[in-house]
């Protein structure tokens, strides 16, 4: 397709803007480490009544390397269920990444089956050798083709032996009537105005990946944001994307500055284990990450919840105006 096409292109679905909390998964506290879904849905109907606008599930954060596909589809089937039923304008995303087209599609099709409304995918990457642009184009073109729903790209080095998505076939992919946006947790607030400057006529939504960049990639016209930090303060995130739509520039710069810390403490000191730790004391459920992630010790918790207490404060000043 050209480029003097993409302006006729119909899609097959749209990702309004906003905020999307990805979720842990949940296990039981025993050495059985099975699903703990009474606590996702605990979860899911927590941040479900905060003001984002929809949730990621079998994310980075929700251990989806650490599941069967039997529990990814019990995992879909169960929150999807309980937004359909409580929060039917939310949207339901799943995380669906295999190595090739054929197993990719699989997976999408089992979550469609089970509700979700989105397939978020990443790049393959095991043959990194081998993997180039026109390889990245060719996966997910022929993902989106075969695909009952429609696909987020999931631009992220860390977890794909550093493949960054080349913004020139992103900006082709976005043609696709079935690819209605991108999560950039590659951090790359340049590259994402790029992205916005080459596809603004076509409707493709463009996502921060983190909480820490969310008010660079608005100003540079994103339109949302995938904030693992979500988990513990979706309504601070909510209150940024709300302030920005409002033009309230300075109190956007002012609510980004006292983020950064809370999300750099949150992830990057223990990452799914320290969130999931900081969890258990803020909301009273967190359990542990799945072997052979280890869990964090009490000192280590209290770093991470020293570190989040600005962010927190925040949160819970939000949470009582509601009230």
């Amino acid at each position: 397709m050209s480029a003097s096409d993409k302006t006729k292109i119909n899609k097959k679905g749209h990702l309004s803007s906003g905020v999307y909390v990805p979720v842990p998964t949940f296990f039981t506290k025993d050495d059985n480490e099975e699903l703990d879904l009474p606590t996702l849905e605990k979860h899911v109907d927590y941040l479900c009544s905060s003001g984002i606008m929809g949730i990621v599930f079998l994310g980075s954060t929700g251990e989806a390397v650490h599941l069967s596909n039997e529990e990814r589809v019990e995992v879909i089937r169960t929150g999807s269920k309980l937004i359909k039923e409580k929060y039917p304008t939310l949207k339901s995303i799943a995380g669906c990444s295999a190595q090739s087209v054929r197993g990719t599609v699989q997976l999408i099709k089992e979550a469609a089956n089970a509700g979700a409304q989105y397939a978020l995918v990443l790049t393959p990457s095991y043959y990194l050798a081998w993997t180039d642009a026109n390889i990245i184009k060719t996966f997910y073109t022929s993902v989106a083709d075969q695909a009952p729903i429609p696909i987020i790209i999931y631009n992220y080095p860390g977890v794909t032996q550093l493949i960054d998505i080349d913004a020139n076939a992103i900006i082709e992919l976005a043609r696709h009537p079935n690819i209605v946006g991108i999560k950039c947790t590659d951090g790359n607030v340049g590259k994402a105005g790029y992205l916005v400057e080459h596809t603004h006529e076509v409707d493709f939504t463009i996502m921060a990946g983190s909480a820490d960049s969310f008010f660079p990639f608005l100003a540079v016209g994103a339109h949302g944001c995938v904030p693992g930090f979500g988990n513990i303060a979706p309504r601070a995130c909510v209150q940024l994307q709300n302030l920005w739509n409002e033009g309230k520039i300075k109190e956007v710069q002012e609510l980004q500055q006292k983020l950064i810390g809370s999300d750099h403490a949150l992830f990057r000191f223990y990452g799914v284990s320290g969130l999931k730790s900081a969890l258990e004391k803020v909301r009273g459920y967190g359990g542990k990450a799945r072997n052979p992630m280890r869990s964090v010790t009490s000192d280590e918790q209290k770093r991470v919840l020293d570190g989040i207490k600005v962010g927190l404060d925040i949160e819970t000043t939000l949470e009582n105006d509601k009230k």
